[in-house]
């Protein structure tokens, strides 16, 4: 059998594997046109059963060492694969909040010597954590300045050229300060492709509910844009379970719930977080904000959950006491 020219690659462990195998693979099956893309998985502990079933359904399991958060030592182990495989085009993309809901096979062929990605309406907390527990001191001031005011791209979903996908894995791991921490990833995709430049995609090849203002609506399980269009790619995005806004997220029938009120009080909260240069009464008034949306929502979140949540707040904080 001829080799595929392009790649999709994720990671899974045990624990999201099923929704490997039963929304993100399945939709994939069903809607993309895989007839010059393989499909490779990095293992991180699937089970037996779940091996078997991707390795009979033609998809690359790579085993990888779980020695850090899945999303930042997925990159080292990306390049380990790349290394030993060519792949003209490679999409790297999220597998555990991910459903494809039609054919973006095309992508592949456009733009072919550049990065492509999403930027988000809405920038998740991310650009406070550029500090020294999770990057070398060398290296912040450059991704302080190269990212300041710039759009956050969303790392869930990134095409690139061989060349350019395994000089970005280089980057990750070489900047990564601890690999064991969430988030360190995000920032450095949006370092790279900011400096080095990148093509900006639709928002429908990555779109975040909670993020995005494009409106939509949910039928039969479906997401639609306003104008009834299906949408492509659906990204149920968000660290803590608390803050992804679709309720029993997945491709298949009975799936889909609009949390409403969740959606509208995250866009809120998120909206409010563009707190750059803006006045210091301004940014109290935010804080208060953050730390009311905290105290709705915290009888339903675990120690750990709070703990990073009110890093969040101290973050904005922080920037007072600065001004």
């Amino acid at each position: 059998m001829q080799k595929k020219p392009y790649l999709i690659a994720t990671a899974s462990d045990k624990k999201y594997g099923d929704f490997l195998i039963e929304e993100w693979l399945e939709s994939i099956l069903k809607n993309v046109n895989l007839t010059k893309i393989q499909i490779l998985v990095l293992d991180y502990g699937l089970t037996k059963a779940q091996k078997y079933y991707l390795e009979n359904h033609d998809v690359i399991v790579y085993p990888c060492k779980r020695d850090g958060h899945v999303v930042n030592i997925r990159f080292r182990d990306l390049h380990n694969f790349l290394v030993q495989n060519y792949y003209e085009q490679i999409l790297t993309c999220d597998g555990g909040d991910i459903i494809f809901q039609d054919d973006i096979s095309h992508l592949f062929e456009e733009n072919k010597n550049e990065y492509r990605a999403v930027c988000e309406d809405l920038a998740p907390f991310f650009d406070y954590f550029i500090n020294s527990d999770y990057f070398y001191k060398e290296d912040l001031k450059d991704i302080k300045e190269t990212l300041l005011l710039k759009r956050m791209i969303n790392a869930g979903f990134v095409l690139a050229p061989y060349e350019k996908m395994k000089h970005l894995c280089e980057v990750l791991v070489s900047k990564t300060k601890d690999a064991t921490k969430f988030g360190p990833d995000q920032i450095l995709v949006n370092y790279v492709l900011h400096k080095e430049g990148f093509i900006m995609l639709p928002t429908k090849y990555n779109f975040v509910p909670v993020t995005s203002l494009t409106e939509f609506y949910i039928q039969n399980s479906i997401f639609y844009d306003k104008d009834g269009n299906i949408i492509p790619v659906v990204h149920n995005a968000g660290n803590l379970d608390f803050l992804r806004p679709i309720e029993n997220f997945g491709y298949n029938k009975d799936h889909n719930i609009l949390k409403e009120d969740v959606l509208k009080t995250l866009r809120t909260f998120y909206s409010s977080l563009y707190v750059i240069n803006k006045p210091k009464k301004e940014i109290m008034i935010i804080s208060k904000k953050v730390e009311n949306f905290f105290n709705s929502v915290k009888e339903n979140i675990t120690e750990e959950q709070k703990k990073q949540f009110l890093n969040i707040v101290k973050s904005i904080e922080s920037i007072t006491k600065k001004k």
